[in-house]
Parts: structure tokens; sequence; C-alpha cells
């Protein structure tokens, strides 16, 4: 154990347990202090000092595994952002129904993902950063954002190739998709602070996943009862 890991306290005093805590566990405790900092304070005002002290670390022993504050932004929200894109992606390997129905699960799935976890402020925080950090726009775009909309538009050419979706912009209509949770996420973190009577977000989406669906189907029923 380095100094770094220890606490000012004297050689004789029994160390707290917290820094007795194995160092393979130490890169996961560290990313998750950083994520709900940078989601609190924004990107510009979290301070490596306030992540160490929340990850019951110092900031030298940050600096063992992130080269510096961007590096560990990138891997706390890969961290965060990477098991929810890869079980979609797998869950699309391993689908043997309808594609109405992976889509209606994906879609559901990721809503829920965004509107009732704290990664929901990440798009926020992004957008309100991205004059001062571009390049984490650029990160964020590539890594989390076209990722998603890669596997909406797999999806998509998956429904129009079995005949279960007319043909369509695929590419477009993910885009179309992931506007309806853009609209949730602005509207929890913006409006919600005004208490709208008039929005629910969870019946909005319902409602959007339903006009959605059969809009794109072979045959639309939109309209019918």
């Amino acid at each position: 154990m380095s100094m770094d890991d220890l606490p000012d306290t004297p050689t004789d005093a029994r160390p707290d347990p917290r820094w007795r805590r194995r160092k393979e566990a130490r890169p996961g405790e560290i990313l998750r202090a950083a994520l709900d900092i940078f989601l609190e304070r924004g990107y510009k005002a979290a301070r490596l000092e306030d992540i160490a002290r929340s990850a019951g670390c110092t900031k030298g022993t940050i600096f063992l595994y992130y080269a510096g504050k961007a590096e560990l932004f990138k891997a706390a929200v890969l961290e965060a952002m990477v098991p929810i894109l890869e079980s979609a992606e797998q869950s699309f390997a391993d689908h043997h129904g309808s594609v109405s129905e992976l889509l209606t699960t994906h879609m559901r799935t990721r809503w829920h993902a965004l509107q009732h976890s704290r990664i929901s402020k990440l798009p926020e925080m992004i957008v309100a950063e991205r004059d001062e950090f571009p390049e984490l726009v650029r990160f964020f775009y590539s890594e989390v954002f076209g990722r998603s909309q890669r596997l909406f538009v797999r999806i998509l050419d998956e429904g129009v190739a079995r005949g279960e979706f007319r043909p369509m912009d695929t590419e477009q209509m993910s885009l179309v998709i992931m506007a309806t949770n853009a609209m949730g996420v602005m509207w929890r973190h913006s409006f919600d602070a005004i208490e709208t009577p008039s929005f629910d977000t969870d019946r909005y989406f319902e409602t959007a996943l339903d006009q959605f669906i059969r809009g794109i189907a072979a045959t639309s029923t939109v309209g019918s009862p």
C-alpha cells in the first residue's frame, strides 16, 4: 500500500477500514464517485479533490488510473453506459420473436434507463458544457449516442427486411425514436421544476410508443380503434 493510501493519523493508530480496501476495487469506486460529482456539479465545476474525497482516496491515487479529468469523465460515462448498450446489443443478437416486440422492449428499456436513473442528467450536462468542452460532445456522440442510434437502425432495418415494417429511411427514423427520449429528459430536468401538471413522462412515452409502432407497421393501423 502506497503512502497516498494512508490517512494522516499516527502510525500506531488503527487505520480506517476504508483505507484497507482491495486496490482492485479502487477504479470502480473512483468512477462511481466521479459520475456522481460530474452530474451534480457539471464537468467544469467538478474537482478531482472532491472526487477523491468521495471515493475515499487521495487525488494522487486518481492519477494512478486516469491521466486527467477528461479521461476520468470519459471512463465514468462508459462505465455507466456501456453495460446498458451491450445488454441492448445482446438482446438484439439473441432475439427470435417479432422485430416489433424487440423494438418495443428496447425502446421501453432505454426510456426507463434514462428517466429513472441518475444517468438521465448526462445529456443535459453535455449540452450545457458543449461550447467550452466540445471534445466531450464528440466523445458522447461517438461512444454513446451514435452507438445507440446504430442499434436502432439495425432493428429497423431488420423489421423492414422481414416485412414487418414499411420501407423507410431507417437512419432518420432512428433519430425520431431518440427524440422521444430527449423530450422526456428535457422535461424532467427543466419543466418539472415548475410543477407543470399536464406532463406525465410515462404516459407520454406509452402514447409515443403506441403511435410509433403502429405508424411503421407494414400495414399501418394508425387511426384504427
